[in-house]
């Protein structure tokens, strides 16, 4: 079980609370302009542009239900944890759903985020993680809120509950995270599959796949979850030898630095390891697992005809 500690294991990198009115859809944190909205000046970005800075040190925050959209079931529940990176422009430059691009039109300004991971149970603040009142959300509608105090008293009431990666919310197709604060109109940093370090993602998955450390403990762990075999999480294949297994890595290497987990692995067998990157038509977004399935059903192939999970843009 992956608990919020293990993603965040020291207060210092929690940057803060941001009232949201409801789950990820897409990676991105939007904001409200500010200044002269015509001339998307300096001040027009500020927002968006001080938490990317402020990213750099301290790259998580907590999203928490909030604001005059906000369903009434969400209402001070806290519902995600996601990571931001230091590229910040506008909003159209980065959200990919027409529908969602129309509804976040008075949020003109954006970070974007490299994880987002949904917060087990969603815990209400008052009722369930024992806060006074929703203070910690004060002035965080159109900003990060950060009490030093409050904020130690959110990590330490989250610092055991589960989390989950949520891969089905897709990183921008190509991002790599430049790890420092830059900003962009129309396009954003992208690894180009021609690139040398595009080209190179094959090999340093091979190399992860001879790891032994972690791709024993990635292996091991879905050994756990199946009685004693391993099993291709797109295909179902199994086997008791786990050389017939990769652990293959859901988020490719060259996006950004970052940790390694075993949550960040899925294990395949060597034919659905391949579609997830041949397939996917762009070697730095290789198919989700539930791609790879539905790819191989449409090909005749023979793979179990389980229900698709269907994603669905708020």
């Amino acid at each position: 079980m992956l608990r919020f500690a293990d993603v965040v294991p020291s207060v210092d990198l929690l940057m803060g609370v941001k009232a949201v009115w409801g789950r990820s859809s897409e990676c991105v944190m939007c904001f409200g302009g500010r200044g002269d909205a015509a001339a998307k000046d300096k001040a027009y970005f500020a927002q968006a542009r001080s938490t990317a800075e402020r990213a750099i040190k301290q790259p998580y925050l907590v999203t928490i239900g909030g604001g005059e959209q906000v369903p009434a079931e969400l209402r001070g529940r806290v519902l995600e944890l996601v990571r931001v990176t230091g590229v910040f422009g506008e909003t159209v430059a980065f959200v990919r759903d027409p529908v969602l691009r129309a509804r976040l039109a008075q949020w003109p300004v954006a970070v974007v985020l490299s994880e987002v991971y949904a917060i087990e149970g969603e815990p209400r603040l008052i009722e369930e993680l024992g806060f006074e009142d929703r203070q910690i959300l004060a002035n965080a509608f159109d900003a990060v809120r950060r009490d030093d105090a409050l904020i130690g008293e959110l990590w330490k009431s989250l610092s055991d509950i589960a989390v989950r990666r949520r891969w089905e919310v897709r990183p921008l197709p190509g991002f790599r995270d430049p790890g420092k604060v830059q900003m962009f109109g129309s396009m954003y940093p992208q690894v180009a599959p021609s690139s040398t370090e595009g080209r190179r993602i094959r090999e340093e998955s091979s190399k992860l796949e001879r790891d032994r450390t972690l791709a024993r403990a990635v292996k091991d762990n879905n050994r756990r979850k199946n009685g004693g075999v391993i099993v291709c999480e797109a295909c179902e294949f199994s086997d008791a030898e786990s050389a017939l297994f990769d652990a293959h890595h859901l988020e490719p290497l060259a996006t950004g630095i970052r940790e390694s987990r075993i949550d960040d692995f899925a294990v395949l067998c060597p034919t659905c390891h391949r579609w997830a990157h041949v397939k996917s038509g762009n070697i730095l977004v290789p198919l989700a697992i539930y791609e790879i399935r539905a790819a191989r059903m449409q090909a005749g192939l023979a793979v179990p005809k389980k229900e698709l999970p269907q994603v669905v843009s708020e």
